[in-house]
């Protein structure tokens, strides 16, 4: 859909710096993701290219041979911080579960506001510019706190018990694989890639992170060395316009979301109490009316305007899609019985399949 063709650049972008950092892997992943929210022909081709790249690169020893050896023998630079770090961070870890405390929100947040605090905590507790005790651990869990609030059914059942819904979710059954335990955004988006989602990836240089899979500074070294060998210059003309669409897009953010309420809701408050619909596909929506006087004096910004409410409607209707697919799935292997169908039960089996799925099927209506 056209709708999605602003996320599907944004996918390729991070593909491509995936891509230049020789994480090929990453690149391919990326690229896919931004086929199907909307195909292009760059997008294929780069796709082609990405799959050609993993398929000849040689496989790992563990160590990439594009850093400097002298890297070896010198010690691993102390992280500086300060006590406002470190009591920033005690005071995250100290939320636990309690996802609202974690992003400092209300539990009448809407959408836009859980996007917002996340790019700010996010961004404040980064490892690599958190260098405090903990701040891996409070990134992480900010990270979590965000994919179960921005998740209209993880939210539903945080807020009926509080705690983890997906530990909830994961509780043993007879006959059901251990490795289902895991499921959802987390399984899908690692804390670094969603924080490479919102912000572009490799904003801050690291040190000393053996753990990781991924290591900003070797990245950067390789990409050093292969633009001065021009091995990527012809590549790097191509992606500049992808760049800076997408430097652009973040600027834009920061500068109209970050200091200002956003400027609809989909559910009716006190501050949002006009209702409208959009023009295209009629996606109720809640407005302020002094505040979205302005946006209402042109065409194109009301139309501008639109776009995003039906875009941010289309992700939450994907995310309820995708956890009503997981829940149908969930209750088909528990009827389904152990090995050789002992402990089957043919009725909650039969229910199970026959189990509607009505946001997957208004995203269907919507497309």
């Amino acid at each position: 859909m056209e709708i999605n063709k602003d996320e599907a650049l944004r996918c390729l972008s991070i593909a491509n710096n995936h891509y230049s950092s020789r994480n090929f892997t990453a690149a391919v992943k990326f690229a896919k993701k931004s086929i199907s929210l909307f195909p292009t022909d760059q997008a294929k081709t780069f796709l082609e290219k990405a799959e050609k790249s993993m398929a000849s690169e040689p496989p790992s020893t563990g160590k990439s041979t594009a850093v400097p050896t002298r890297q070896a023998s010198e010690p691993v630079p102390e992280k500086k911080y300060t006590a406002e770090q470190t009591k920033a961070v005690r005071e995250v870890l100290s939320c636990g579960t309690n996802y609202y405390k974690v992003l400092a929100v209300e539990k009448t947040s809407s959408d836009s506001q859980i996007k917002k605090a996340y790019r700010k905590l996010a961004l404040q507790f980064h490892p690599d510019k958190n260098g405090a005790p903990g701040a891996d651990e409070a990134f992480k869990l900010i990270s979590k706190a965000f994919t179960v609030l921005s998740d209209p059914q993880k939210r539903a059942i945080h807020d009926s018990g509080g705690g983890d819904p997906e530990q909830r979710a994961s509780q043993p059954h007879p006959g059901f694989s251990a490795h289902r335990t895991h499921s959802g955004y987390r399984e899908e988006v690692s804390p670094e890639e969603l924080f490479n989602m919102f912000f572009g990836g490799g904003n801050f240089p690291r040190r000393g992170a053996g753990h990781r899979t991924f290591n900003f500074a070797q990245a950067q070294a390789q990409a050093r060395q292969q633009r001065q060998e021009g091995t990527n210059v012809a590549g790097w003309i191509q992606v500049l316009p992808l760049l800076l669409l997408f430097a652009f897009t973040i600027l834009s953010a920061f500068l109209t979301s970050d200091n200002t309420p956003p400027l609809y809701s989909f559910s009716p408050s006190a501050t949002y109490t006009h209702k409208r619909a959009t023009k295209s596909h009629h996606v109720p929506y809640y407005v302020n009316p002094k505040a979205f006087k302005a946006s209402e004096q042109t065409r194109h910004k009301l139309a501008r305007v639109e776009k995003e409410v039906e875009s941010d409607w289309v992700h939450n209707l994907h995310q309820t899609c995708q956890a009503e697919r997981r829940e149908r799935a969930n209750r088909i292997t528990l009827a389904r019985g152990v090995l050789f169908g002992i402990g089957r039960d043919e009725k909650r089996y039969q229910d199970a399949l026959k189990m509607p799925t009505k946001s997957c099927d208004e995203l269907k209506k919507f497309g």
